[in-house]
């Protein structure tokens, strides 16, 4: 009689690594070379004028940036954009969330007015906040001759184009936090609400133990997403500003573009792409450090 012919079960990791296979190496083909590339960029000079050449150069356009007033410009005006977005787009989010959630005529109606912003292209944003901000035909200069006022306001200047540019990102990306976060609302329990009513809770206090906690770790979640694409922000910012006035609004990817297709050194552009990369790694982990390890552990 022949033996029962054996069966050998995958482990849950094993099987887990087995659907994730084809999307590994998708990433490899997708990210690996293109990062391998530019590394190889970064540490060479690459001339194109007198026939194409790339001359080695090891880490001189890395230490080189770090001596640049420019690169130390760029990054404070980085930093300050995208805290100045993730602030605005959590807050907004979590007000429209919030608002969405509560009972009301034609909310299906409010919920597509609310995700519109979401579905508008940065290129398209950058044109329609140029045009809001610029003082021939902005709205600070339509409300100010509301008013009485007889001069164009010009919010695209050197003091308040980073506001400008982080209203736009904000208004653009917080639709998409408040659909996450009224998913996370709708979980919540409403018997929690009633006992929040006996225990005569005040509206903050209902907010802060009620429904702050179960959103706590998708505020988080979206805070991360909020600040990579922030720091990563290109197209809007060309449109709406172009880094100006000046280089005021200069961001980091607007000097990689500059270095790279302007000044066609694109071995000193890769190398501060890396910089940059290294900002958003570092921002992510800090934040985790600082946030995300508590939410995961509770």
């Amino acid at each position: 009689m022949a033996s029962p012919k054996r069966t050998t079960e995958l482990s849950n990791f094993s099987f887990a690594l087995l659907l994730a296979l084809p999307v590994l190496v998708f990433l490899l083909l997708v990210v690996a070379y293109p990062l391998g590339y530019a590394l190889w960029m970064s540490m060479h000079d690459i001339t194109f004028f007198g026939g194409y050449r790339a001359e080695f150069v090891g880490f001189e356009h890395f230490v080189d940036i770090l001596d640049k007033t420019s690169f130390w410009k760029s990054v404070r005006v980085t930093v300050r954009f995208t805290v100045e977005s993730v602030l605005l787009t959590m807050v907004l989010g979590l007000s429209f969330a919030l608002i969405l959630n509560r009972p009301m005529r034609f909310a299906g109606l409010m919920r597509t007015l609310v995700i519109l912003p979401w579905c508008v292209s940065l290129y398209g944003t950058g044109i329609m906040f140029s045009q809001l901000a610029k003082g021939q035909t902005g709205l600070g200069t339509a409300i100010a001759a509301a008013f009485g006022g007889t001069d164009a306001v010009n919010f695209i200047n050197r003091d308040w184009v980073i506001e400008v540019l982080a209203i736009g990102n904000a208004w653009n990306m917080a639709p998409l936090v408040a659909f996450f976060l009224l998913a996370n609302l709708k979980t919540i329990p409403t018997r929690l609400y009633d006992l929040a009513a006996v225990d005569r809770l005040s509206p903050l206090e209902t907010f802060l133990n009620v429904t702050l906690p179960p959103l706590r770790f998708t505020l988080f979640v979206f805070t991360c997403i909020t600040t990579v694409l922030s720091m990563k922000l290109f197209d809007f910012i060309f449109v709406l500003s172009g880094g100006g006035p000046g280089t005021i609004s200069a961001v980091l990817t607007f000097q990689i573009y500059k270095e790279s297709f302007k000044n066609l050194d694109l071995g000193y552009g890769a190398a501060m792409s890396f910089y940059l990369l290294a900002m958003i790694l570092g921002s992510t982990l800090l934040l985790y450090f600082l946030w995300g390890r508590r939410e995961a552990s509770e």
